[in-house]
């Protein structure tokens, strides 16, 4: 196939006969596997476009090129990655900072001294469509010549790599003292308790809101581990669960995405023989643990080098290998995200060039959908990339919307509090609330809540937008008189904060969450200032709103001492804990949980609580520095 450079980009020529996909720049000079190796990412989504780290042949280095949808060409930003030839990279794009990783490599299959591992850092300006190198990066993540190094980033702003060396599964993370810094790493440690062969990989992946996990290949003993990390611990603390377990069923490849339920999807390969056994499979682990299996090919249809990418918008798992294992074309097959089950055969092929091979599919560490499209790239034996783009129902743009919401409760005595969570589907990146429908916006958070002081019926309103449009929804609020029951009035705290034995001088005040983890790790303190109260108290109930699930929501607390303050408690100063009050049952995802504590106090004053308990699946609650604060309702009277 034939191309021309035009004002920065690789203009596509027609297609010759049996092509399906695009061919690129040439990365003559680069050395082979170029779009390789299988846990890492080459292609990111943001701003609209989606953007790749490619090799500039005339350069001879690397640099970000950016997708033009239009003519599905490649243009070079000429702006500088690894300057490395033989390098390969894995990169991650975090939105929320504005910032692009590029964690880059010296590639060998058989890990060893003579090259460092380099963490670039880029900021992207909008107003420019330009990213920006960061002052003082590159830095050094190890000083070794590896087959694949992966990034992740957790809750906490901390970086995760993974690799493999010896016969150990390494990890590094960066520093956070107290406050995470992207340049400052630690010293690597191994998690793996067993030797691994020199063959075996390692992947990493940041899932469920707030754990690190590591998936590596054992072929010695025929297992895929994956290791979990909380967060909210210390680095050197990890669970292990057998993820594959069989004889022949460990293969060095592994490609990991999540979505945001908590489920992790990892597409690997086996080592079988026989001509109907799994030769690539896709495993999944569900959010409160558990793995199962789908096949995706069979020894018979020599599939390699497997990826996955989820589409959440429109339920659907893609998973894409080449074939045959010598390289040829890029295959893709499709399922329903919740009933995973590939048909028999190839697959549909989505790259190919018809006059040599193409190898080493990768795409986005990202999940993908209508307002994305997906691309795939790989590279040929031509020495040109190849990739081809899905738009997965959005024409590759954005697209509006779709409001929707729920109210809880809907209906009751006034007053009534109603807790308003957004379900909106297509991506809303602003929210509109008018709890009365009387054309005044009352809030623009996206879960907030609504005192409704006058019995009526209400009809609340949701307008949901982004860059492509805005919608609506409705739902009807009734409130009825007060009587019968008492009186109830609502509070919010004054102050509260979680506090961990792992950084036992840490305070947390200002933090958007509460926590709870396990018995004396992670425990949470509220205050409240209760006043208004004109009768004898007949019922407290604490409600907290749940941002990341577990199976047990933990327990209530009295505490006696009211002197702490959200600014200074730590888990050093924390006050003692009195008598137990309530413990509660799951914790699901945006929901309300509620603790019954019976009459803890009969009247106004200043009031302390503390959340404890839990299990190994840590919990998380939105503090008052949420967009849902705590809410103690004391109902009083007859």
């Amino acid at each position: 196939m034939l191309a021309l450079v035009l004002f920065g980009f690789t203009a596509q020529a027609e297609a010759a006969p049996g092509d399906i996909g695009y061919e690129g720049p040439s990365f003559s000079g680069a050395g082979s596997g170029i779009t390789a190796s299988k846990p890492e990412s080459k292609v990111w989504w943001n701003d609209g476009s989606w953007w790749a780290s490619m090799w500039d042949a005339a350069s001879a280095d690397f640099h970000i090129f950016k997708l033009d949808q239009t003519a599905q060409t490649w243009g070079d930003t000429e702006v500088a990655l690894d300057d490395r030839g033989g390098t390969h990279a894995d990169v991650l794009w975090d939105g929320a900072a504005g910032k692009l990783y590029v964690a880059s490599h010296v590639f060998t299959e058989s890990a060893g001294t003579g090259a460092v591992s380099r963490l670039y850092r880029y900021s992207y300006d909008a107003g420019t469509d330009a990213y920006t190198r960061d002052a003082g990066f590159p830095v050094t993540i190890n000083s070794f010549k590896l087959e694949t190094l992966v990034i992740a980033k957790d809750s906490t702003g901390k970086l995760w790599a993974t690799w493999q060396q010896g016969t150990k599964i390494w990890v590094n993370r960066t520093l956070c003292t107290p406050a995470c810094n992207d340049a400052s790493w630690g010293t690597p440690f191994s998690i793996s308790s067993t030797a691994v062969k020199a063959d075996d990989i390692s992947s990493v992946i940041a899932f469920g809101g707030n754990k690190i996990g590591v998936m590596w290949s054992d072929q010695n003993v025929s297992k895929d581990v994956f290791g979990i990390h909380a967060d909210d611990q210390a680095d050197n603390v990890w669970s292990f669960e057998n993820a594959l377990l069989g004889p022949g069923l460990a293969d060095d490849h592994i490609n990991l995405k999540t979505d945001a339920t908590g489920r992790v999807f990892a597409a690997v390969k086996t080592s079988k023989s026989a001509s109907a056994d799994p030769l690539t499979m896709l495993l999944v682990r569900g959010p409160a643990g558990g793995w199962s299996s789908a096949v995706f090919g069979r020894v018979q249809d020599h599939h390699t080098r497997p990826i996955v990418e989820i589409d959440e918008a429109n339920g659907i798992v893609h998973m894409l290998a080449t074939s045959p294992e010598s390289s040829g074309t890029i295959y893709e097959k499709t399922a329903p995200i919740n009933s995973i089950s590939f048909p028999t055969g190839l697959g549909t092929p989505i790259i190919k060039d018809a006059d040599a091979k193409v190898n080493n599919a990768t795409s986005t560490k990202q999940n993908v959908g209508p307002s994305t499209g997906l691309v795939v790239l790989a590279s040929g034996s031509s020495t040109h990339y190849w990739h081809n783009f899905f738009p997965l129902g959005g024409g590759g743009g954005p697209v509006p919307p779709t409001a929707s919401f729920t109210a809880v409760p809907a209906s009751g005595p006034a007053p009534l509090t109603v807790n308003f969570t957004d379900t909106s589907g297509g991506g809303p990146t602003s929210w509109s609330w008018d709890f009365d429908n009387d054309g005044t916006v009352d809030s623009t958070v996206q879960n907030p809540s609504f005192n409704y002081t006058t019995p009526n019926t209400y009809t609340a309103k949701l307008t949901v937008t982004n860059v492509a449009g805005s919608s609506s929804a409705t739902k009807t609020i009734t409130v009825t008189p007060a009587g019968g029951g008492g009186s109830t009035l609502t509070f919010v705290p004054t102050d509260d904060a979680y506090v961990r034995s792992n950084f036992p001088d840490e305070n947390t005040g200002g933090q958007t969450t509460l926590r709870t983890y396990r018995v004396d790790m992670t425990s949470s303190y509220l205050k409240f200032n209760v006043g208004g109260v004109t009768a004898p108290v007949t019922s407290v109930k604490l409600r907290l709103f749940v941002t990341d699930p577990s199976t047990v929501a933990g327990a209530i607390y009295s505490v006696a001492d009211t002197s702490w303050t959200e600014g200074a408690i730590t888990w050093t100063t924390r006050p003692a804990v009195g008598s137990l009050l309530r413990t509660g049952g799951a914790a699901p995802v945006g929901t309300w949980v509620e603790f019954d504590l019976g009459t803890p106090f009969s009247g106004d004053g200043l009031y302390s609580f503390a959340l404890k308990g839990g299990n190994s699946d840590v919990v998380w609650y939105s503090s008052k520095e949420g967009a849902n604060a705590p809410q103690l309702v004391v109902t009083f009277g007859s």
